[in-house]
């Protein structure tokens, strides 16, 4: 078994998973601010 083709798609997997944290925070940060912008308009 390869194990420096495992390390490159560990660290990919990692990248990629890194990836979607940083995404999914900025998806989340992106709702608060609509819902923020949306009460306030209402107010």
């Amino acid at each position: 078994m390869n194990t420096k083709s495992l390390d490159k798609q560990a660290k990919e997997h990692l990248q990629v998973y890194h990836n979607v944290i940083l995404a999914a925070k900025i998806g989340i940060v992106a709702i608060i601010a609509t819902l923020v912008i949306m009460a306030a308009t209402l107010i």
